[in-house]
């Protein structure tokens, strides 16, 4: 089996040395239009972070980054390549060491232009033979559909899709130039054929792995039909391969364009871009070249045109006319926060079956908690019920103000304690404090004998807001789950005025607005009261008291600290430095007036 078609079996994960945003996104673009399931990136070598934000199909992922080698061997044992985004000086060390800690590796991409030549001729002589190594510098390793290394025919969706890198061509792309590699890619696509592989050599004076090597990869590849080659004056690269073809090494059609005879209008010799394109003697100019390609057989057009005509007559199927869709990637916007759900808001813990308690269990942690706020032990139902509230209420998302404030304050490197306390200040009565007030007002209502509509009527023309009534995302026909499951402990009670009042008092809001349902602070309010009066025996006075005191809003704290240390921790792990808000995002007032006066 060739090396190309073992690359078509194999796993081919990715260990990248340093960070270039736009190639690693490509990479994952292309696994995921691919069909993969998992992008091949699997860890990162970047020293100041723990995670990379990147994208696979439209959700986001986090790239787990480390500092050295040994530790990616670590996260990536299985690992295939190399992807070294290092600076020149760098190169030879990293790449090096990833050979020796990953010997099964298949071989690397080397981005960085002039790489010290010294360190270019011992990669050469250490795994020159072994591995597979594009560059120095270039755009790296394509094998359509398959593997992606590197910015091998385009860094943007529009141009993964014209190249039709996901689907599997016939024509091998061969050039030292990376710029007309990914325009080879493009042009095999035009011509229908496609690409079944492509290499880019690299353009510094000492590539790492041959043009010869390429070839032979081509000749031994069953997919590859014909090889399409881009050269330029100076070097004995076409000298290669028209050895090849002479030897017949090669005896796959070659389609070859070497440019550069605009050097003959010059006195003096000129250098072309890449170090190697200088011609130092008449047989490295771009029309020798060019002859002794003919000479062999090689297919070698006069011009850039009729170079791409020659490609449509070249032996390989036509691809189908489908590729990919981008259009569901094109409008990805990075969140602003990165964030899990740390608990499922929609699924709820049952407590409560039918008219008895699901689980006889001891709900050590609510009894424990409620001895220490009450100073007395409590009843089953009681100790269940408050264990469903700290269940339920651990976390909401990473969206609502307590959350972000703790996520933003983590991200500026601060502790735990700082973080827990940043995001535990923003409680009150428009976020988690709104228990307690709705405890006061049920408390206040049902004592004072009122119907509900009487009540509301009274509350809306003295101006105060009934809390514990009102929900963003739930409505009427639309509940929340958390609301449901708590209103079955309801059935466990003889009687329970305060959640009657509060269910009767929803029902004139909602006549209103259907948005204005009875939420989870209301039912928590409303229940714990009856709970207290029914369960524990507890007096108008004593509920007085414990609102007073804000018992009520504890039963938010207590396990909303919880969720406030998992997004702590959650962005300690990812890693991604100071949070701050997009340009886009802000708001910037300028008074005219000001500014004449100044």
């Amino acid at each position: 089996m060739s090396l190309i078609e073992q690359i078509r079996k194999n796993n081919n994960g990715i260990v990248v040395a340093g960070n270039h945003p736009a190639i690693l996104q490509s990479i994952l673009d292309f696994d995921f239009l691919s069909g993969e399931t998992e992008p091949s990136v699997k860890v990162c070598l970047i020293a100041n972070r723990s995670t990379l934000k990147l994208f696979f199909g439209t959700k986001e992922v986090l790239i787990p980054c480390v500092k050295d080698m040994a530790a990616a061997l670590i996260v990536a044992p299985e690992a295939q390549w190399l992807l070294n985004l290092q600076s020149g000086r760098r190169v030879f060390e990293t790449t090096n060491l990833f050979f020796q800690l990953f010997p099964k590796a298949l071989g690397a991409h080397v981005f960085a232009e002039n790489v010290p030549e010294k360190h270019a001729t011992d990669l050469i002589a250490l795994w020159g033979d072994k591995k597979i190594i594009a560059g120095p510098s270039g755009v790296g390793i394509l094998v359509s559909g398959v593997l992606k290394l590197g910015a091998s025919g385009g860094v943007g969706l529009a141009q993964i899709a014209q190249g039709k890198l996901t689907q599997k061509g016939s024509l091998a792309v061969v050039s030292t130039s990376g710029g007309m590699t990914n325009e080879l890619i493009v042009a095999t696509a035009h011509s229908g054929k496609g690409t079944s592989f492509s290499l880019s050599i690299g353009g510094d004076r000492f590539p790492i792995t041959s043009l010869s090597r390429v070839l032979e990869l081509a000749q031994e590849d069953s997919q590859t039909k014909a090889v399409v080659y881009f050269g330029e004056l100076g070097g004995v690269d076409e000298y290669e391969i028209a050895d090849l073809v002479r030897t017949k090494k090669l005896t796959k059609p070659v389609l070859a364009y070497v440019a550069g005879t605009i050097d003959e209008a010059f006195e003096e010799r000129m250098q072309f871009g890449h170090a190697k394109a200088l011609v130092a003697r008449n047989d490295e100019s771009a029309r020798a070249k060019r002859d002794a390609l003919h000479a062999v057989g090689v297919i070698a057009p006069e011009t850039f045109p009729e170079f791409l005509e020659a490609m449509k007559s070249l032996p390989g199927e036509v691809l189908e006319d489908v590729s990919a869709s981008i259009t569901p990637l094109m409008n990805r916007a990075k969140s602003i926060l990165s964030t899990r759900e740390i608990v499922d808001l929609e699924s709820t813990p049952e407590y409560v079956s039918g008219k008895k308690l699901a689980k006889s269990q001891s709900y050590a942690f609510a009894r424990a908690t409620l001895s220490a706020l009450l100073g007395r032990d409590v009843s089953d139902v009681t100790a269940a019920f408050t264990e469903s509230i700290l269940t339920q209420l651990i976390d909401h998302g990473g969206h609502v103000s307590g959350a972000v404030n703790t996520m933003v304050t983590a991200r500026a490197g601060k502790d735990l304690v700082s973080s827990l306390v940043a995001g535990l200040l923003t409680v009150g009565p428009r976020f988690g404090g709104a228990i307690n007030e709705s405890a006061r007002t049920w408390l206040r209502g049902v004592a004072a004998g009122k119907d509900a509509k009487t009540f509301v009527e009274e509350e809306t023309r003295a101006g105060r807001l009934i809390l514990g009534i009102g929900h963003r995302k739930y409505r009427v026909g639309v509940p929340d789950p958390r609301v449901e499951e708590l209103s079955r402990f309801a059935s466990l009670l003889k009687k329970h005025p305060h959640y009657d009042f509060a269910r009767a008092v929803e029902k004139i809001m909602t006549g209103k607005q259907g948005t204005l349902i009875l939420n989870v602070d209301g039912a928590i309010a409303s229940l714990t009261l009856d709970i207290l009066t029914e369960c524990e025996g507890l007096t108008h006075r004593e509920l007085t008291s414990l609102i007073d005191a804000e018992f009520f809003n504890a039963l938010f704290v207590i396990p909303r600290s919880i969720g406030f240390i998992a997004h702590f921790m959650e962005q300690k792990q990812n890693d991604e430095g100071l949070f701050r808000l997009p340009d886009e995002l802000l708001f910037v007032h300028s008074d005219k007036k000001q500014k004449k006066r100044k």
